[in-house]
């Protein structure tokens, strides 16, 4: 006789479970100790030592700034993220300029810059690796949490708001570290939101026997990240609630922030200082815009574009499809008018490139966006800044040839020489797909802009919404326009001068 509960939701929870177990084999991580023993000597084993260094720095009290420097200054990628993030004003609103990492330990203190190089070392340990939309959505989370952190703890004058913020970057080590390095068992977890509707939470519990908020206390302990950082894995006091809150406020605001869960935070931070809370509402949209700013200045984009702004009017079922662009208005009219501001003086132009590229994939709602160069032999176009795909060192560049027999969109585009918008389902359109665009591109609807340079082409923008396959709309493709034409006009200002 069949038995109907043997396929309930906690049947069906436990085989998920065994499932995912299994996976990782005989020697894969299975209970809470391996996962963090996992992660810390096979997966993260850069970042383990690094804390080991920069603790032992601090503890030996001959070391002083010299060591703790010198440690920081042996990784060119953490020298530069620590500086940027010391001089953001969310870590250094005395806006003291800082330009050099000695400099910042002499300002800050051994401590401050210990758990700043901490924070720094775990993000760029993480970004080293080949990156998943589930990690830049973490990420986003973590520059969110912290903003929102320190704001709170500015609120209600704690006397070290940079430790509340560092303290909230590193609160979701755990999930940072399970989802930028997990096999299978993401998809398990994945695959019980989606289809039970189960919380996160308990679709972790289900699949790994514990939540990732446990791995990260385990992790942040066998790390010995010390301090509040580890106190707000358990601790119960003003200060660890201030983490609690900006992690709250981060994971849920993407639901909208007339969201249930939004306005209970949004509750107890009037319950905390008294203020009213329409006026708390705007403070924690402009603490968002704020961590928005803080991914793009730390130089991680992709993170920036799962952060919500002020702008979140779409049904939170849209908002859930996948974390992915959607079309920001006022976004784009803030980046012309940046451009337009930067083009008035002296300018970088790979800045201008990169602000272009962002606004299509932000403001636009673009999901793959490529600008590739001519070839010094004008045969091939190739790849010099993109977003939406994975890194460069885990492909190699995309590149496309615009010389030959058959003809292709991109060749195309480069001899009409104006913006074109090709749908994948036109008649006339379809042959210029050819195979080696099929190859790298896929077969979407897309939009390309080409860019001269003395009255010559020399490379061309390109961008699709390849992921969602949301139609492209005469607005859309009027604001990709709009911003490639920023291009055009800074090389010809460069021309100029």
């Amino acid at each position: 006789m069949h038995d109907d509960s043997a396929n309930g939701p906690e049947s069906v929870s436990k085989t998920v479970a065994a499932e995912a177990l299994a996976s990782h084999g005989q020697d894969g991580p299975k209970t809470l100790d391996d996962w963090t023993n996992w992660l810390r000597d096979k997966e993260m084993p850069i970042f383990s030592r690094t804390v080991q260094r920069l603790n032992h720095a601090i503890e030996d009290k001959r070391s002083g700034v010299s060591e703790l420097s010198r440690i920081i200054l042996e990784d060119p990628g953490l020298t530069a993220r620590l500086l940027k993030f010391a001089n953001s004003p969310h870590y250094n609103p005395s806006s003291v300029r800082l330009a050099t990492v000695t400099r910042a330990v002499v300002l800050l203190g051994l401590n401050v810059i210990r758990e700043l190089a901490l924070a720094c070392s775990f993000i760029e340990t993480v970004l080293s690796k080949q990156r998943k939309q589930q990690v830049d959505r973490e990420i986003a989370y973590a520059l969110h949490s912290a903003v929102q952190a320190k704001s709170l703890a500015i609120l209600l004058n704690d006397p070290r708001p940079e430790e509340v913020f560092v303290a909230a970057l590193l609160h979701n080590v755990g999930h940072i570290g399970f989802w930028c390095f997990e096999h299978d068992a993401g998809e398990k977890i994945q695959a019980l939101m989606e289809q039970q509707n189960m919380p996160a939470e308990k679709a972790e519990k289900a699949v790994l026997g514990f939540q990732l908020i446990q791995l990260g206390a385990s992790l942040s302990k066998t790390w010995r990240l010390g301090g509040l950082i580890e106190e707000a894995f358990s601790g119960n006091s003003p200060r660890t609630e201030f983490v609690k809150l900006g992690y709250q406020i981060a994971r849920h605001s993407p639901n909208g922030w007339n969201s249930e869960e939004i306005r209970r935070c949004i509750y107890k931070i009037a319950e905390l200082t008294g203020k009213p809370q329409r006026h708390l509402l705007t403070l924690l949209q402009n603490d968002a815009e704020s961590a928005v700013k803080l991914a793009k200045q730390s130089g991680d984009h992709q993170a920036a574009a799962y952060i919500p702004g002020t702008n979140l009017e779409l049904p939170v079922k849209q908002r859930h499809t996948d974390g992915l662009p959607s079309r920001d208005a006022a976004s784009l009219i803030q980046i012309m008018q940046d451009l337009t501001n930067l083009l008035c003086g002296e300018f970088d132009l790979n800045l201008i490139f990169e602000m272009i590229i962002e606004g299509i994939y932000r403001a636009v709602g673009m999901e793959r966006v490529l600008f590739a160069l001519l070839t010094p032999d004008r045969k091939r176009l190739r790849e010099k800044f993109s977003l939406g795909w994975p890194p460069v060192g885990s492909r190699g560049p995309l590149q496309i040839d615009v010389v030959g027999s058959s003809p292709n969109l991109f060749s195309i585009a480069l001899e009409k020489n104006e913006p074109l918008w090709a749908r994948a389902t036109d008649a006339e359109t379809q042959r210029l797909f050819t195979g080696e665009v099929i190859a790298q591109f896929g077969q979407h609807d897309c939009c390309l802009s080409p860019i001269n340079y003395d009255k010559r082409a020399i490379g061309l923008f390109y961008a699709d919404r390849a992921v969602s396959k949301e139609p492209i709309t005469r607005e859309i493709f009027d604001g990709f326009r709009q911003l490639t034409l920023q291009a055009n006009i800074a090389l010809k200002l460069r021309q100029a001068r």
